[in-house]
């Protein structure tokens, strides 16, 4: 009965009496009622149930607090929907987070491989191109056996021979009808990168020089020569002289180079990538070869398009750049520690900043004499990553260079010096690498082309000087 009395009593309170129990409650109020308007609208309290709540809450409020409150319930209501999309954003989160921790797993996992960019791996120095290259390459060998009917006498067993030539065309996208009919397959262009990288690894005149592309198959670039005027003092108000610039043009022919390499029919299953490495690295092997003799030591014969190299450079305009030992001097043996620093000396001395040796690798013989001079160390050989170097020049090994003997070699470049960044190597496109039936049928061999276009000219000719024995 006396809760019935109460509750009589709250609900015949008048307008006024309410106002005033209103104004006699405080922030305490507020917060309460906040509170319950929060856990309404989680709960998907319908809007007539909060007003009721409201309604018998023993609350007070002001005006000016009960459109507070209601600021705070509609910011409340607007914000709920961002609220119950968390999950979903915290979700995505999640997914891109595991996947980059996979791709960073990969790319470490690379790097401790020795993987470079283009997919080629290192292990022990020695380069590996992609499975995937190694792949395409044997099947151009697979495909140009297949076209000239030689598989079936170097792989007896039918089903293993079909299933070479089915992996191969799948591989290169072929149907295996168009692929026995096509005369000449090209080295898918995605994997040229990686045997380019391998002509970098083992070419010395790649690695230093300066890789020009070339643009056109004649290309003209601005070469400065001696004879320029320098710069002097001005008198104060006086004229500036004007200083002329010697210049000319260099031209760029992009000379085709390349040849036809002769391969065995005989290939397993088994070997298939092992023979797609094989090929790579003598395809690039063969490639630097040439590259270091026509950058190195090309003598303005036909053979190298009536162009020079750096050692034959060097020897133009009377030796301009080049120590020659003396008359009978006609061994490697014969040169002394004083011939190599005097050809230093004829480099400019702005190329002296990155100035190399370039010898071949069995002039060490020779530079290992140089330390009983009772000087201090003049010949370091390599230790670690730290190459070998003469008088703290570094010494770059090239095997096409003049190897060390004690008779006779006459007009032969013992060695070149200076910064080999002012030689361009030009280069038009990439090279190519593509199969033929054409060729090798009465030897049961396969043929295949491997071509690049390049050019060598000096920007700087004075940037090299070079040693050479005496003609005779």
């Amino acid at each position: 009965m006396k809760e019935r009395f109460k509750i009589g009593r709250i609900g015949r309170i008048g307008q006024v009496g309410r106002m005033g129990l209103i104004r006699r409650m405080g922030g305490m109020g507020l917060m309460a009622l906040a509170a319950l308007a929060v856990l309404a609208v989680v709960g998907s309290v319908t809007h007539g149930l909060t007003l009721v709540c409201l309604a018998v809450a023993p609350l007070a409020l002001t005006e000016e607090q009960l459109k507070e409150f209601t600021g705070i319930l509609d910011e409340v209501k607007g914000g709920w929907e961002r609220v119950k999309a968390l999950p979903d954003l915290l979700k995505k989160v999640e997914d891109e987070n595991a996947s980059l921790r996979l791709e960073m797993g990969k790319l470490q996992k690379r790097l401790l491989n020795g993987v470079t960019s283009t997919g080629v791996r290192y292990l022990n120095g020695t380069p590996f191109v992609s499975d995937e290259c190694a792949k395409a390459l044997a099947s151009l060998y697979v495909i140009a056996g297949a076209q000239q009917n030689k598989l079936e006498h170097a792989v007896r067993d039918a089903s293993t021979r079909d299933s070479l030539i089915g992996r191969a065309a799948e591989f290169l996208g072929l149907e295996t009808r168009a692929a026995l009919t096509a005369t000449d397959i090209p080295l898918p262009t995605v994997f040229i990168p990686q045997v380019v990288e391998l002509i970098w690894k083992y070419g010395q005149f790649r690695q230093h020089a300066t890789v020009f592309p070339l643009g056109a198959g004649t290309v003209k670039l601005p070469q400065l020569k001696a004879g320029e005027d320098a710069f002097a003092l001005i008198a104060v108000s006086g004229n500036v002289p004007e200083r002329k610039v010697a210049a000319q043009n260099v031209t760029f022919t992009a000379n085709k180079i390349g040849g036809i390499i002769r391969i065995p029919t005989e290939i397993e299953e088994d070997t298939f990538i092992p023979l797609g490495q094989f090929l790579a690295r003598y395809i690039s092997r063969r490639f630097a070869h040439f590259e270091d003799i026509f950058g190195f030591l090309g003598d303005g014969s036909a053979n190298y398009n009536s162009e020079y190299g750096v050692g034959p450079n060097c020897t133009l305009n009377s030796n301009q750049y080049c120590v020659q030992l003396a008359s009978g001097k006609t061994k490697p043996s014969d040169s002394t520690i004083a011939d190599w620093r005097n050809m230093r000396a004829l480099a400019n001395a702005a190329a002296l900043v990155n100035a190399a040796y370039y010898c071949h690798p069995t002039m060490e013989a020779l530079l290992v004499t140089f330390n009983t001079l009772n000087q201090p160390l003049i010949y370091r050989p390599a230790q670690g990553n730290q190459p070998a170097t003469l008088d703290g020049f570094p010494i770059r090994w090239c095997g096409i260079m003049q190897p060390y003997k004690t008779s006779a070699a006459a007009s032969a470049f013992l060695t070149v010096f200076g910064d080999l960044s002012y030689w361009y190597l030009g280069e038009r496109l990439q090279p190519r690498v593509e199969t033929s039936r054409d060729v090798y049928f009465a030897t049961d061999e396969i043929g295949m082309r491997a071509i690049e276009r390049i050019d060598v000219q000096a920007m700087a000719p004075d940037a090299m000087s070079a040693l050479e024995t005496a003609a005779s």
